[in-house]
């Protein structure tokens, strides 16, 4: 069974930048396409040393990414998370990131009951989240009071649901982006020396 790696954080914790250096330690990402969808639910990334191959749900070709960019008519968060069980099950790691997984909290209870469900809380301060969101968005410097205050908000959201989920039977780490980065790749075997391949005529 494979890994269900999940990244939570408010908007401007990084969480977007966090995925996309993960895809880039992985070799080349070939579409992940589904019958009468129109668009690819994600993206099959192979493992550089010869591990699990790694499922990356969503796009991350925009500003934002993860599995918020599935649209509805394409079956949004459900199939999303749908997939997230069904690859996991069959021998992937799989990536599942997007800000709308907070407020599904019943669904991806079941996830973490049924799987092995990793979280990794982005523990970005409030004030540079809400930097972040200003520079991505060209906000005046009037609106960054607003801006924390909004991202401090969506911490606490994100902790509930980080509870919810730990209650289930999810692995939590609350950690600072850089540190979860290097987490994120120690949970994948990103580190570890390529697999032994069979030498013939070896004793």
């Amino acid at each position: 069974m494979g890994l269900i790696l999940n990244p939570r954080g408010a908007g401007g914790a990084g969480k977007t930048a966090l995925v996309r250096r993960l895809m880039a330690a992985y070799g080349p990402a070939t579409p992940l396409h589904r019958p009468g969808r129109t668009r690819p639910a994600g993206y099959c990334l192979p493992h550089p040393a010869g591990g699990r191959p790694l499922i990356v749900l969503g796009a991350y070709e925009a500003s934002r990414g993860g599995c918020d960019t599935i649209p509805l008519r394409d079956g949004g968060l459900a199939e999303a998370l749908q997939l997230a069980g069904h690859l996991a099950a069959t021998g992937h790691d799989v990536i599942l990131e997007g800000r709308a997984l907070s407020r599904e909290q019943d669904a991806t209870a079941a996830l973490a009951a049924a799987h092995l469900l990793h979280v990794l809380a982005l523990a970005t301060p409030p004030e540079a989240c809400a930097r972040a969101l200003a520079a991505r968005h060209r906000a005046p410097r009037a609106a960054l009071p607003h801006l924390t205050d909004g991202a401090a908000r969506e911490q606490a959201e994100i902790a509930a649901a980080c509870a919810r989920l730990w209650q289930a039977g999810a692995v939590v780490e609350s950690l600072l982006p850089e540190a979860a980065f290097l987490r994120a790749r120690a949970l994948l075997k990103l580190d570890d020396p390529p697999a032994l391949r069979s030498i013939p005529g070896a004793a």
